[in-house]
């Protein structure tokens, strides 16, 4: 880091008018932010990365060559990161890189503002035991697995994660979605079950309309009318639950049945 209070920040949007947003927010900190580059393709920002070596990104995630989550893979230097998107269902993948925030466009001023503060609490606390450094130690461990590794479940203010082999099922009622672990502990979620679906590994399966399981901690499973099955979990209440005939096929072939 250049300085404990100013940081070194380029910004990556292939959308001029998203860049002017972006310096423009950024003339009101400027005892905070040194804005010293710009960037308007993945892969122009790659390059401008590579070579400037800033403290922060200001990275949009929808970009025409490849996307903001493509680009972190394939930079030398790891920076801090406050996406910038006009899609909010990137909310989760976003908190499972090195990212101190995630802004929907268009970005308001208070908004931005917190943001800042976020940043400049993450560097003042930056000792082996501040939390907002562990938080920053999940978010490098998760970006180095390329894969999901765990949950990212927004409390409050924060975001914590839960570690996907403690996931037993996820069950959607109304709304929201109830990550449940082996502990029988439930976690809220406002995503919906299809987009948890599309983002975690093959060890989770859909076996019904409202529920996700983790195959990996399938207690049993038994025979049940209409050629459907009932699974039960190994959770503490060893929850049992009921296929939906049109997955039918989905779960034999995932489980080898």
């Amino acid at each position: 880091m250049n300085h404990p209070h100013k940081f070194k920040a380029i910004v990556i949007d292939d959308e001029y008018p998203a860049r002017l947003m972006i310096k423009n927010l950024t003339c009101n900190y400027a005892d905070v932010i040194d804005l010293v580059g710009e960037a308007k393709s993945g892969n122009e920002g790659i390059k401008l990365i590579n070579e400037t070596f800033p403290d922060l990104v200001f990275l949009d995630i929808n970009m025409p060559d490849i996307n903001g989550f493509e680009l972190l893979t394939k930079i030398k230097h790891q920076p801090f990161i406050i996406f910038t998107t006009a899609y909010e269902q990137y909310a989760i993948k976003a908190f499972e890189t090195n990212s101190i925030d995630y802004l929907v466009k268009p970005i308001e001023e208070k908004r931005f503002a917190q943001s800042i503060l976020k940043l400049q609490r993450f560097v003042k606390n930056n000792d082996p035991y501040s939390d907002l450094v562990q938080l920053k130690k999940v978010f490098l461990e998760l970006q180095q697995a390329k894969t999901a590794t765990a949950i990212a479940i927004k409390v409050g203010d924060k975001f914590i994660f839960i570690r996907l082999e403690e996931v037993a099922y996820l069950e959607a009622k109304e709304k929201y979605v109830y990550v449940v672990t082996v502990e029988n502990r439930e976690y809220l979620s406002d995503t919906r079950l299809t987009e948890f679906e599309e983002t975690l590994p093959g060890n989770f399966i859909r076996v019904q309309k409202s529920f996700i399981i983790n195959k990996e901690r399938i207690f049993e499973i038994h025979k049940y009318f209409g050629n459907r099955l009932i699974i039960t979990m190994s959770d503490k209440k060893k929850t049992r639950i009921k296929s939906g005939n049109t997955y039918i096929s989905e779960i034999r072939e995932s489980l080898g049945l």
